[in-house]
This record gives structure tokens, C-alpha cells and sequence, in this order.
């Protein structure tokens, strides 16, 4: 599937929002359609598209981030965690990688995993922002996930944490650089923000939205794709992302006004979660104001 087929299919209405109350419902749909075997940036559109609600539009966003990070990820329909944090209260230890390359094991904890009653894989690092990072399954022997009750934000998004118990780890199991966290960083805002676009522009046509905003929804989604043709890190892309998320959350005033008059129970789990549309954008302004040189301006100021 291409931009211009997700798009002509939203408008003539054979792509639809899907009821996904749960992460279960969400996951079969994404099987359903097959969403996992897309490019990076219809994994986020087609994902926002059919996403009934913001948890599984992150979802969406993540999953499609985690494709631009880590090229070498073998394309599969099913769903995959970066398990990066770790528990700073000392609760639960966090990750050691022991042993020499061929012969090396992984034990500890990791304290945040997404959609955790569904993943297939997780990407592992060593210890917190550390390298190497690592490809297991989730039935790979020794590794172990937990589930905790749901938590108020993204409530219908399985968290949980991982244990790894002397995790054997083979060399073929390794990958990602040095440039993946930068990626990381870069793509997971925008990707998530290509999501909310369709997620929008597929609920403003479903209910009849005026002309303006279907049509700023979908000029949101072409700015998305646009800017992720850029390579990620970089300057350009940076200031672009501002413009965009920007934008983007503008609409999202209009769209919410729109859902509060024209569908409530999507109002109520809109309102629940609508930090995710501005969560990230102190990170956007801060990589922009980087990339033209203005926190150095003022920081010269001070001084």
C-alpha cells in the first residue's frame, strides 16, 4: 500500500476506525490488515487509521519508529517493545551483559515494556541508554514478562516489565549502532504524530467533519511524509518537526471540538489521554532551537 491508496480508501470509506477496547482487538486488527508488513510510514498512517482511540495510535507511532531505528529488523506483522528503562528505586536490578562476544548472557530487569500481553519481540539494551542492543523473542529461554494493573494513562495498553535469567546471547542476535538512539529519539515523535494525522483525518471523514479540517488532517499526513524522507537526525528535519507538530496540535483543538459534538464515548477516551499529543513537543522545540543556533544565543546572552 502506497500514501494515495491509504488515503482514497479513508475517503471512500473502506477503511475505517476498527472497535478495539482492548490491546487484544487492537492486535487482531493490525493482523488483520496485515499493518506490520508496510514501509515504516503506512505501519503509522494505515495503524492510526484504524486506531478506535490515542493508545493504539501510539502503538502505532512506536512500532513504526522502531522500523526507522533499526533497519535490520526483519519485517514481521507482529509487535515489538524497545526495552530500554529500568527501575531507579533498586526494587529491580537492572540489566548486565557478562561474557565475551559468542558466549555472552543477559540477567536483570527492565522496567518499562509496552503492549506486554502481545509482543512478540523484544530490542534489549545492555544497561539503560546502553549498547549492544538485542533482538529476543519472548519465548527465548530465560526471559520473562510481567504485567501490572493498567495504568491511567494509555489504560488500554498492556505495561508491564521484563526479567532476563542468564539469557543466552548469540552474535546473530545483535543489532543497531551507534546512530539508533539518536534515531530513536528523532523518530518516535514524528512517527507517533503521522499516526494522530490519520487517526484524525480517518475519524473526521467518518463523521462528517467539515471540508477545512478532513482536509487539514490530510495535510497534516502529506507534511508527515514529507519530513520523513529526511534523514533522521538532522537539522532540517528538526525545524520541519516543529512546524508540523505544531500544526498538528492545532487541529487537534478543532478535532476535539468536533468529537465532543459528534461522538461522545470517543470524546471521553480522547480527553483521557490527550497529553500524547503535546508530550513531545518541548523535546521538537528544544532539537529545533538547537538546530538554528537559539539556545547557544541565549545561553551567550546570559553570560
Amino acid at each position: 500500500m502506497d500514501l494515495q491508496q491509504l488515503v482514497t480508501g479513508i475517503l471512500a470509506g473502506t477503511t475505517v476506525p476498527e472497535s478495539s477496547p482492548t490491546e487484544a482487538d487492537y492486535h487482531a486488527a493490525w493482523l488483520d490488515h496485515r499493518v506490520g508488513e508496510e514501509n515504516e510510514f503506512i505501519t503509522a498512517a494505515l495503524g492510526g487509521a484504524l486506531a478506535d482511540r490515542l493508545a493504539w495510535v501510539f502503538v502505532a507511532g512506536y512500532q513504526a519508529s522502531m522500523r526507522r531505528s533499526f533497519p535490520a529488523l526483519p519485517r514481521e506483522n507482529g509487535w515489538c517493545a524497545f526495552v530500554n528503562t529500568e527501575d531507579r528505586t533498586g526494587t529491580y536490578p537492572g540489566t548486565t551483559l557478562t561474557g565475551e562476544p559468542g558466549n555472552r548472557r543477559l540477567s536483570g530487569w527492565k522496567g518499562w515494556v509496552a503492549a506486554a500481553d502481545h509482543i512478540d519481540r523484544l530490542i534489549v539494551t545492555a544497561s539503560h541508554n546502553q549498547r549492544p542492543f538485542m533482538l529476543l523473542r519472548r519465548d527465548q529461554p530465560g526471559v520473562r514478562i510481567v504485567t501490572g494493573a493498567p495504568k491511567e494513562y494509555l489504560s488500554e495498553l498492556v505495561q508491564g516489565r521484563a526479567q532476563f535469567d542468564n539469557v543466552a546471547i548469540s552474535e546473530t542476535q545483535i543489532i543497531g549502532d551507534a546512530r539508533t538512539f539518536p534515531v530513536f529519539r528523532s523518530a518516535e515523535s514524528a512517527y507517533v504524530r503521522t499516526a494522530l494525522s490519520a487517526f484524525m483525518f480517518s475519524h473526521a471523514r467518518r463523521l462528517g467533519a467539515s471540508p477545512a479540517l478532513i482536509g487539514g488532517a490530510l495535510d497534516a499526513l502529506f507534511a508527515c511524509a514529507a519530513i520523513l524522507q529526511l534523514p533522521l537526525p538532522s537539522d532540517t528535519a528538526a525545524v520541519a518537526m516543529l512546524g508540523s507538530a505544531s500544526h498538528v496540535v492545532a487541529l487537534a483543538l478543532e478535532f476535539e471540538s468536533l468529537i465532543a459534538q459528534k461522538d461522545q464515548a470517543l470524546h471521553q477516551l480522547w480527553v483521557k489521554d490527550r497529553r500524547l499529543i503535546r508530550g513531545s513537543l518541548p523535546g521538537i522545540a528544544s532539537r529545533a532551537e538547537r538546530a538554528l543556533g537559539i539556545a547557544s544565543v541565549d545561553a551567550s546572552a546570559k553570560t
